[in-house]
């Protein structure tokens, strides 16, 4: 009788620990939580750090607004050493005539080829009605092209952009918010001018993006499917021809480079800015290259 008793006993004992552990199991398994919905919890928007994308300006709190511009790039590579020169010393003219805080934003990402997949397949679609024995070739031509980046091994696409910062509206206690959203909608409009007139000097063109662009360009920052570009930093090479701003380029800087560097900069910004493609224009161009190299020359030399 007491064998039997201390049996039952100690069925009930290990039972009881297994359904101890089954019960924790259960406590702690984040899959087995109350899955209805939390109203405290708040919308995705709440977590983002902005407020709002108006009128191709970021705002953020505290009366903090931001713009973007995109970038073009140049093959410095390819230049010779007195055009080098010239472009490290035309940035470094733009940078030391800035009184505003910018940041300059590289990024990386995956090219991204469905809306011109899409237009495609509607261009084949009206053609097969043409010619409906194409058909075959089309859907390969179709899958091909769906697959053409990553075959070639170039399915990465680099932009580059400057964000222009106006973060002194706060200190307008005397206006409304809607007259500091103006007024620093202003500030900032002055202050992408400013910009892209430096960068006309050095050789770069400029556009200020759109509310559109602006909104994709925050989409694709926080869904992105990889950053390839991660290795690039890590090894040094994203900064192998970044310009030592301690070095003053312009100390004993011979008068005949800098009337070549002032020619070469307007040159550019002709260019840039389009004004060759008139009559008038083109013939200035023309004037200030035959001056350029009647008087000046400094960075075409072979140094």
């Amino acid at each position: 009788m007491k064998i039997a008793l201390l049996i039952l006993f100690l069925l009930l004992l290990v039972g009881g620990m297994v359904g101890l552990m089954i019960f924790l199991v259960k406590k702690l398994d984040p899959m087995q939580g109350d899955k209805s919905e939390d109203g405290s919890s708040g919308i995705a928007q709440d977590f983002l750090p902005f407020d709002d994308v108006q009128n191709g300006i970021i705002i953020l709190p505290n009366y903090c607004y931001r713009a973007v511009m995109e970038c073009t790039s140049l093959n410095y590579d390819l230049k010779t050493e007195g055009e080098r020169d010239q472009i490290e010393m035309s940035f470094q003219r733009f940078i030391n005539s800035l009184s505003f805080p910018a940041t300059i934003f590289l990024q990386t990402k995956e090219i991204d080829n469905s809306r011109r997949i899409e237009s495609l397949k509607k261009d084949v679609e009206q053609t097969l009605v043409e010619f409906p024995g194409m058909a075959t070739y089309a859907e390969q031509y179709i899958k091909d092209m769906e697959t053409l980046n990553t075959r070639i091994g170039n399915n990465q696409q680099k932009k580059r952009y400057i964000i222009i910062t106006y973060d002194d509206a706060s200190q307008l206690g005397q206006l409304s918010d809607g007259e500091k959203a103006v007024y620093a909608a202003k500030e900032l409009q002055t202050r992408c001018n400013a910009i892209s007139q430096g960068l006309d000097a050095v050789g770069v063109r400029t556009q200020r993006l759109g509310t559109p662009e602006l909104i994709e360009l925050i989409y694709s920052c926080y869904n992105r499917d990889n950053f390839s570009y991660s290795e690039a930093i890590s090894s040094g090479d994203a900064f192998s021809l970044f310009v030592d701003g301690a070095e003053d380029k312009f100390k004993n800087f011979p008068k005949v480079g800098l009337l070549d560097l002032i020619l070469g900069e307007s040159i550019n910004q002709i260019r840039q800015s389009g004004i060759d493609e008139e009559k008038n224009g083109h013939a200035v161009l023309e004037q200030l290259q035959a001056l350029r190299e009647k008087y000046a020359g400094y960075f075409s030399e072979e140094v």
